[in-house]
């Protein structure tokens, strides 16, 4: 998968990328439905990150960069399916842990899926 970036700053040998916003999930008319675009809009700011510097590249340029495929599956993974097992996974726990309790059943997976998604805001930082 192909993205093109806009070079905003570059310093000590550091280009400082963002996304370009017109196309992908903010043009699309079906974003403000689709569960990727709305994700899109949690983790906006996440759209700027540094790259080492490629030799005649100025400020204001726009470069491409390609996302391996099996890159793009891990992130999916991680936002889609990740929070979905831990959300099992706590509930399974609370469930050894306190067999009779529903309570802790509840308790135990949603705190399962929080991790997940915090874990996953870590990670993608």
């Amino acid at each position: 998968m192909k993205e093109q970036f806009k070079v905003i700053e570059i310093d000590n040998e550091i280009m400082t990328l963002e996304v370009n916003h017109s196309g992908g999930c903010h043009s699309c008319e079906a974003n403000s439905g689709c569960g990727t675009g709305i994700l899109a809009n949690y983790f906006n700011h996440y759209s700027i990150f540094n790259k080492p510097y490629q030799s005649g590249v100025s400020v204001g340029d726009f470069v491409t960069l390609e996302i391996p495929l099996s890159e793009l599956f891990l992130r999916a993974f991680m936002l889609y399916i990740a929070p979905i097992l831990a959300l099992f996974l706590g509930g399974a726990i609370g469930m050894v842990l306190f067999p009779q309790q529903e309570f802790w059943h509840i308790l135990f997976s949603g705190a399962g899926f929080i991790v997940a998604l915090f874990g996953c805001r870590w990670f993608v930082k």
